[in-house]
């Protein structure tokens, strides 16, 4: 990786990487694992994503 292009990239990058590390301990409670869970998941933490 050669490195972020601007702040917000690295600052978005590394909340979706936490936010991965968090469901992967089970630090979250999620009905089920499913991809439509997950994406929701991440728009109400971050907001709308495209």
């Amino acid at each position: 990786m050669l490195g972020f292009k601007s702040f917000e990239t690295a600052k978005k990058t590394i909340q979706g990487i936490e936010t991965m590390h968090i469901i992967k301990k089970g630090q979250v409670k999620l009905k089920n694992l499913s991809v439509p869970n997950n994406v929701q998941l991440f728009q109400q933490l971050f907001g709308s994503m495209a």
